[in-house]
C-alpha cells in the first residue's frame, strides 16, 4: 500500500469523524430546542390588593378637597408604576363605570404602558362602592365574574387563565379565580354577624359551584382578630377541601397589638383628614388568603415564599401615621403616595405558575385524529378522520359536567363539522367522541374566547 495512498484514506477517516462530531452536536442543540419549546415556562405573578378608601366616590365626608380623584390617580400611578402588579384588586371603588375606565386609563396605561385590562362589575347589591379586578393581558385572560353572595356588598368571584406563551402549541394552561371581598365595618354584634354571614354565603356558593382549585380569597375583611367567626368560616370551614390558609400564618388578636406591628394594614393616618380614618396603624384588615390547591401546589399554581408584605410597613409606626419620622421600607415618594391616597396599605403576594402542565388532552382512541383549532373563537370547527368506527357521537360539555351539545355523527372515513359557540361564555369545555356503546374514545379540553 503506496503511503499516497495511506495518506488520502487517512484524510477520508478524518472528515468522517468531524462530520460524524458535528452532526452529533446538531442533534444535541436541535434536542435541547424542542426541550425548551415543549417545556411550560415558569412565571412569578404579582398579585395586589388595596382598598383605595372612596376613589371617585364623593360623599359629605370624602370630599372633592380631601378625596380629589385627579389626585388620587396620580398617586396611585406612582405606586402602581413601583410595584407593576399583573392582578391589581380593589374595593372602595365608585359604582362608576366611568371611573373604572379612568383608573384604567389614568393609573394604569399611562406613557407606553398598554398592558392592562379590566374585569366586568358586579353590583346585584346596588352599593355605591363596588370590587374591581385589573390584570396584566400579558399574563392572563379574563374570563367572567360573579357574585357569591350580596349580604351588604358582593362578594365577586373574578376568573382568569394564565396566558401562557405555548398555549397555541400546548393547549394548556392554568385557571385561578380571584375571590374579592369588602365586609362589613364596624365592632358590634350585629357588625360581626354580617361579615360572618358574608363569609358564610361565599363558602357554600364555592362549594355549590364546585369552585374548589386554585383560589384566592382577599380583600378588606375588617375583622379584628382570628377567632372572629367571618374568618373562622374561610380557614376552619366544616368542608376542608375548600378551606382558606393565611400565606404567613400569622393569627391572633391583630387590633393595637405591637405584636403584629409589622402586617398591619391600617390606618395609615393618626389623625384624620375628614376622610381617612384616623388612629394610626393598628389593625390587620387587609388579607389575601390561598386555597390548599396553591398552599400544596396541587395544580401548577403555588405561593412563592416569602414574597408576602403590606407595602409601606416598615414595623416601626405601631399607632403612628405611616410617614411619621423615617420610613425605609420603600423609596420617600412611594410613602408619600400611599400616605394620602387610602388610610389602607395595598397587600402584595407572589404566585409561581410551575412547568410541569401536562396536555390537557385526557384520552385519545388511535383510530380516530381529530384537528381543530384551539383556542376558538365564535364558530368551532372539527375534522373527524375514522379508520373503521362506526356510529360515533360528539359531544360538548361544561367543566361543572354539563353536556351542553350531542351530535350523532354519519358513518364516514372524513367528517368535517361546523358548531356556533358564540352564546358560550369565554372559558375552558370538555369535547368527547364516543361510539354506539357509550365509550369514550376521545376527549379533551378546548378553550373559548
Amino acid at each position: 500500500m503506496s503511503q499516497e495512498y495511506i495518506l488520502q484514506l487517512t484524510s477520508v477517516i478524518k472528515e468522517k469523524i468531524n462530520i460524524s462530531i458535528m452532526i452529533k452536536k446538531i442533534s444535541l442543540s436541535l434536542s435541547m430546542l424542542i426541550i425548551s419549546v415543549l417545556v411550560f415556562a415558569q412565571d412569578d405573578i404579582k398579585v395586589m390588593q388595596y382598598n383605595l378608601l372612596n376613589y371617585g366616590n364623593i360623599t359629605s365626608y370624602c370630599t372633592t378637597t380631601n378625596n380629589n380623584m385627579a389626585d388620587k390617580e396620580q398617586y396611585l400611578r406612582t405606586i402602581i408604576d413601583y410595584v407593576q402588579p399583573d392582578i391589581f384588586c380593589v374595593n372602595e371603588i365608585a359604582n362608576i363605570s366611568y371611573v373604572h375606565q379612568r383608573l384604567l386609563d389614568s393609573a394604569l396605561n399611562f406613557n407606553s404602558v398598554k398592558q392592562y385590562q379590566k374585569s366586568g362589575y358586579v353590583n346585584t347589591n346596588g352599593s355605591d362602592l363596588v370590587n374591581m379586578l385589573y390584570y396584566n393581558t400579558a399574563k392572563f385572560v379574563y374570563v367572567s365574574a360573579e357574585s357569591v353572595q350580596n349580604h351588604v356588598r358582593d362578594i365577586v368571584l373574578y376568573r382568569l387563565y394564565y396566558n401562557s406563551p405555548n398555549l397555541a402549541q400546548t393547549q394548556d394552561t392554568a385557571w385561578v379565580n380571584f375571590i374579592v371581598g369588602h365586609l362589613k365595618a364596624g365592632s358590634s354584634t350585629s357588625d360581626k354577624a354580617s361579615r360572618a354571614t358574608m363569609t358564610a354565603d361565599a363558602m357554600s356558593y364555592l362549594v355549590q359551584h364546585n369552585y374548589n382549585g386554585n383560589n384566592l380569597f382577599m380583600g378588606d375583611f375588617n375583622i379584628r382578630k382570628s377567632s372572629e367567626q367571618s374568618y373562622e368560616n374561610l380557614l376552619n370551614y366544616s368542608n376542608s377541601t375548600f378551606r382558606f390558609y393565611d400565606p404567613i400564618n400569622r393569627s391572633g388578636n391583630w387590633n393595637n397589638s405591637s405584636s403584629f406591628a409589622d402586617i398591619h394594614t391600617q390606618s395609615t393616618h393618626s389623625s384624620s383628614n375628614g376622610c381617612a380614618a384616623s388612629g394610626g396603624m393598628d389593625d390587620r384588615f387587609d388579607f389575601i388568603l390561598i386555597s390548599d390547591n396553591i398552599k400544596n401546589n396541587s395544580a401548577h399554581v403555588s405561593y412563592k415564599p416569602g414574597s408576602y408584605f403590606a407595602l409601606g410597613n416598615d414595623g416601626n409606626h405601631f399607632n403612628q401615621s405611616l410617614n411619621s419620622g423615617t420610613n425605609n421600607s420603600a423609596p420617600a415618594n412611594i410613602i408619600d403616595a400611599l400616605y394620602n391616597l387610602s388610610d389602607h396599605l395595598p397587600v402584595i403576594m407572589e404566585l409561581h405558575f410551575d412547568s410541569q402542565v401536562s396536555s390537557l388532552v385526557e384520552n385519545t382512541d388511535s383510530k380516530l385524529i381529530l384537528n381543530y383549532q384551539n383556542p376558538i373563537d365564535d364558530i368551532l370547527e372539527i375534522n373527524i378522520e375514522s379508520e373503521g368506527v362506526e356510529y360515533l357521537t360528539f359531544e360538548l360539555w361544561s367543566l361543572n359536567g354539563q353536556k351542553l351539545l350531542q351530535r350523532e355523527l354519519d358513518n364516514q372515513s372524513n367528517i368535517n363539522l361546523s358548531i356556533p359557540i358564540s352564546n358560550l361564555a369565554s372559558g375552558m369545555y370538555i369535547i368527547k367522541i364516543n361510539n354506539k356503546e357509550g365509550q369514550n374514545l376521545y376527549a379533551s379540553k378546548i378553550i373559548k374566547r
